[in-house]
């Protein structure tokens, strides 16, 4: 499989794609260079792989498919040399763009995601690494009963910028919904007060469009993490383009659509009832009595999108965390303090303890 570098045109040094500037960066000359330009340049090689190199690629897969079956391990480490020093890249089945150990360069997997594992499109990162460090420094101030002495930058040497594959869905579809809906009003004739109840038979349908439910495509990686550092601002997308993995990591989705199509199926059955039932909201109560619906149009982009993680260790236990590469937010579990948590339920024991003492001395 092919392993590229972005090099810097004017000196060779390796191109990085920069948050901040939203260019692609050289850190030797200091030279910066616009997405278009970039794209232009690897485009024609990228179109130019051989058959030969598919080839080889698609018979290098078979061979790690059949290494994985007669090991009967999860996941093998792929070897892959490192166009700038020849060193030995060791990666998973799903890595799509990593870092050289020895000399540190950005190093792209190209077959990777190519074919029929080419994404529709990415979100490049908005936040560095340096933000994205103070953005979970800042969410840290607030935490009064995090342990003393975690929230340093020295925690976060290892934060990592991974793009992460999603799917996400549009659906048109027309759906029906019969209902029986209750109206209650109580009045008062002289000192009788009365209860009435109006039934009514409900019946909805319309042709309705739910865009955006989205879907992890990967096993490994906590579901709840990756659901929980959402939104993403789509508007922002751009169509995927390897350059802008340069200097990240990635990884290739191993889940596909039929993996993950019932549980998106559900989620959108559940948007179209509601819709249906924010018509019905002039009465008392509403019970759902059938529901169908029959897709016209759905479209699933397969997108790839920023994700700064880090895994942690802090007295003896693992805590992982996330901070979305858009917009800063940020997920995960944070160790607390014992000393703190003490000194706070001592409070209380005190509190509680002089109002006992207060209203004892009342009732005396």
């Amino acid at each position: 499989m092919a392993t590229v570098n972005y090099k810097c045109p004017n000196c060779g040094g390796p191109l990085k794609f920069n948050p901040d500037k939203q260019m692609f960066s050289c850190e030797y000359c200091m030279s910066d260079f616009e997405e278009q330009k970039i794209q232009q340049m690897y485009a024609e090689r990228e179109a130019k792989q051989s058959q030969a190199e598919k080839a080889e690629a698609e018979a290098q897969q078979r061979a790690e498919q059949q290494n994985q079956q007669d090991e009967g391990e999860l996941e093998d480490a792929v070897v892959y040399t490192c166009p700038s020093c020849g060193a030995e890249v060791v990666t998973t089945e799903s890595t799509a763009a990593t870092t050289c150990f020895y000399c540190q360069n950005p190093v792209v997997l190209g077959g990777r995601l190519s074919g029929k594992f080419k994404p529709n499109r990415i979100i490049p990162f908005a936040l560095s690494k340096e933000k994205a460090i103070e953005k979970f420094l800042e969410m840290c101030k607030k935490k009064w009963f995090l342990a003393k002495g975690f929230a340093s930058k020295n925690q976060f040497e290892k934060l990592t910028g991974v793009y992460f594959p999603y799917w996400y869905v549009d659906s048109q579809r027309q759906a029906n919904m019969t209902a029986t809906g209750e109206k209650v009003r109580t009045y008062r004739v002289g000192s009788k007060r009365y209860t009435e109840t109006s039934v009514f038979r409900l019946v909805r349908s319309g042709d309705l469009i739910v865009k955006n439910v989205f879907e992890r495509a990967l096993k490994s990686q906590d579901r709840d993490m990756l659901q929980c550092v959402h939104p993403f601002d789509l508007s922002k997308a751009h169509d995927f383009s390897m350059s802008y993995l340069s200097g990240f990591q990635a990884e290739k989705r191993d889940l596909e659509q039929s993996d993950v199509n019932a549980e998106v199926q559900k989620r959108m059955q559940d948007y179209c009832k509601e819709l249906l039932k924010d018509t019905m909201k002039d009465f008392t109560s509403v019970r759902v009595e059938n529901y169908n619906d029959r897709i016209d149009l759905e479209s699933w982009n397969y997108t790839l999108l920023p994700v700064w993680v880090v895994t942690y260790k802090y007295n003896g236990k693992i805590y992982p965390f996330a901070i979305n590469g858009q917009t800063g937010k940020t997920y995960g579990m944070l160790p607390t303090s014992k000393a703190k948590l003490a000194i706070l339920f001592a409070i209380i024991a005190v509190a509680v303890f002089a109002l006992g003492m207060l209203g004892g001395l009342l009732l005396l």
